[in-house]
């Protein structure tokens, strides 16, 4: 029944995808998907690119091996900030400035090609990496589990995701996301409250007896300060300016979609990924001394449930990965076609060759992933450690000087990229070898985001922005998505009452997930008497 469950799940997704494929007619269809998107596909597909096999196992596996707070009090909280900050600040301004995709902002506002060279191979590296290392983790836990090949899990995988991001483009991704939203939500809610309820909250904070340290910020392990407090940077900075989360604002239908999925999709996600950590911690009662740790809490489906909700779970488990992994891919696959051969080689490309174009792509994405994640380079893992870090320490300070700063030039961004992602891996390889050991509480995340930074000032401050970054700045500050918003709203009939009702909306929906959180966050301190 369990891989009945999981292969039917899998189907349901395909054929939901595949369906979509009609609605493709032009590229803004293909790429954003027409701007249509609700406040429940833009939640959906959001919480489910959060969530991703690093949740459900990685992570889990730290949860379980040395206590739920050591990322999930500060990391967490970290991605929530972060998720806050690249859904209204940053997702909202490159959606005002017409955006379609991340690469779209470096584009008008510098208009330099180095610039845009740059910022496109950080992110084919970040978001291949990223992903390929999801599918190699999750694909050989799952081989082991159902007993299917490894490298048929991966081509099956492949294919699904050939289908989300080829045929129906944005519209299979945001679709497809919102229904394994609910798959997750699942576990979440769910399987992870079943197993916290069998192991019980006394015998979880009896926990702290048997692994000292369980129940604080350095976990049984005791890690030092600085490692949880760079865990809390690293999550703020990788998700504020990430594009598989800040691209999930480009289809919205408008101002108000955003703001509601600012307050649904940032409190569900941590949510979740909090659920899911006490779950972890729970199988450390119910069933101690699994090894590797990653996979607590697929022993956790497998072991103690009924065989239809471990089909849930691993199928959750599945789309944990999927969900992440299209994102990850269509994203590359689009700046492969749009903003790689559409701006450099053929910049009056038609509706109909660009959204085929798009697909093909696509298709070239799908088959260099499915080679690669089936050879398992070990060299994958460290382009994956750098990922999310490189984002952080070259995108997001480039990023918003060049949202709020007069005098950010194309040399100061090229600076600060550079800068930045040079020196946190150097930094990082010279102490992974034992060549150097930094101080105390300070990691190389730090200190590349300090050094990318004093670059972009320093840079900023001694070579004068050309006519065109003024004058694309100037434009970037008189653009506002709310002023958008306000006037497709008046130009209807009674306009003005939907207007002040989606306002109110917006405000009503606030106070109650606030509420909800707190109920939700004080119950969980309460009961393990944090």
């Amino acid at each position: 029944m369990t891989l009945w469950i999981f292969g039917l799940v899998l189907t349901a997704y395909v054929v939901v995808a595949a369906s979509l494929a009609r609605f493709i007619k032009n590229k803004d269809d293909f790429y954003v998907m027409g701007q249509q998107g609700s406040t429940l596909l833009i939640v959906g597909t959001l919480a489910a690119t959060f969530l991703s096999a690093v949740t459900l196992m990685g992570i889990a596996g730290i949860s379980y091996s040395e206590g739920p707070l050591v990322i999930g009090a500060l990391g967490s909280f970290g991605a929530w900030v972060g998720t806050l900050i690249a859904v209204v600040f940053i997702g909202r301004k490159l959606k005002a400035m017409g955006c379609r995709t991340m690469m779209d902002f470096f584009d008008n506002r510098f208009d330099n090609k180095w610039v845009s060279v740059v910022a496109l191979i950080l992110m084919v590296i970040g978001l291949l990496g990223y992903g390929i290392i999801q599918l190699i983790g999750a694909g050989l836990v799952l081989a082991e589990i159902i007993d299917i090949p490894f490298p048929v899990i991966i081509v099956a995988f492949t294919l699904a995701l050939l289908v989300f991001c080829s045929l129906s483009g944005m519209y299979g991704v945001v679709y497809t996301d919102t229904m394994m939203f609910f798959t997750m939500l699942a576990i979440a809610f769910v399987i992870a409250p079943m197993l916290i309820d069998d192991a019980g909250f006394e015998a979880m904070r009896g926990l702290s007896e048997k692994l000292p340290g369980f129940w604080t910020l350095g976990g049984a392990n005791d890690r030092p300060l600085g490692w949880s407090i760079s865990q809390f940077l690293v999550w703020i900075l990788f998700f504020a300016c990430t594009p598989a989360l800040v691209s999930r604002v480009f289809p919205a239908k408008n101002d108000f979609v955003i703001l509601k999925v600012a307050v649904i999709g940032v409190f569900f996600a941590p949510a979740m990924q909090l659920l899911v950590f006490l779950a972890a911690g729970a199988m450390q009662v119910l069933e101690p001394g699994i090894e590797p740790a990653d996979r607590a809490m697929v022993v956790g489906f497998m072991e103690h449930t009924n065989p239809a909700l471990a089909g849930v779970g691993l199928a959750g488990l599945m789309a944990s990965i999927m969900s992440t992994a299209s994102t990850l891919f269509v994203l590359t696959g689009f700046a492969l076609a749009r903003d790689l051969y559409e701006k450099l080689f053929d910049r009056q490309v038609s509706e109909r060759r660009g959204v085929m174009l798009g697909r093909i792509s696509q298709a070239l994405v799908a088959i260099i992933v499915c080679v690669v994640a089936i050879s398992r380079p070990a060299g994958i893992y460290w382009i994956s450690i750098y990922a999310g870090a490189i984002f952080a320490v070259a995108w997001l300070p480039t990023i918003v000087a060049a949202l709020q700063w007069r005098r950010m030039s194309a040399r100061a961004a090229l600076a600060c990229m550079l800068v930045g992602s040079i020196s946190f891996i150097v930094i990082g390889e010279l102490q992974r070898h034992d060549w150097i050991t930094l101080p105390a509480h300070i990691d190389n995340l730090m200190i590349a985001i300090v050094l990318g930074t004093l670059a972009l000032v320093v840079v900023g401050l001694t070579c004068s922005p050309s006519e065109h970054e003024v004058a694309s700045f100037e434009a970037l500050r008189a653009q506002r998505l709310s002023d958008s918003t306000m006037r497709d709203f008046l130009a209807r009939e009674g306009g003005a009452r939907q207007l002040v009702r989606e306002y109110r909306r917006v405000w009503g929906i606030m106070l109650l997930f606030v509420l909800v959180a707190l109920a939700l966050w004080g119950y969980l301190f309460v009961k393990l008497g944090l």
